[in-house]
């Protein structure tokens, strides 16, 4: 497949995942009610489909169990990152009802061995734009 048309096929994906995504969020038995939590993590995708923490928030979940920005994560409950869809692993992996747990395994630069984080997702009150947790580390 040319260039050109592979940029077209993954953008139209991207519309359709989009889409079902807005529709699972709305199903989500965690999500539904609005009573969801989170770990506090800013994260963007990489190109493979593994998570780079870009911010955390201070003092949430993953702040205390030592997750650094520069992180990235490998997998989400034993489920790779790479190759899955960003928005997915978000809403339907991080995101889930206050209380419950949720285990990273993080690639750290700098550390040989991959690192494993458990932590219970908690409702969490995010700074406005004004406050900056870029760069928060433990």
């Amino acid at each position: 497949m040319s260039p050109g048309i592979h940029a077209v096929v993954r953008a139209i994906l991207s519309v359709v995942a989009a889409a079902l995504l807005a529709v699972a969020v709305v199903t989500s038995p965690a999500l539904a009610d609005g009573n969801f939590g989170g770990i506090g993590i800013d994260g963007v995708p990489l190109d493979d489909g593994q998570i780079l923490v870009r911010q955390l928030v201070a003092g949430g979940p993953a702040h205390l169990a030592g997750v650094r920005t520069g992180d990235i994560i490998t997998h989400i409950d034993s489920k790779a990152t790479r190759g899955s869809d960003f928005r997915w692993m978000v809403e339907r992996r991080l995101k889930g009802r206050p209380e419950t747990p949720v285990t990273l395994t993080i690639r750290r630069p700098g550390e040989e061995k991959p690192l494993h984080f458990t932590m219970q997702r908690r409702k969490l009150v995010v700074p406005s734009r004004g406050t900056s947790t870029k760069g928060v580390d433990p």
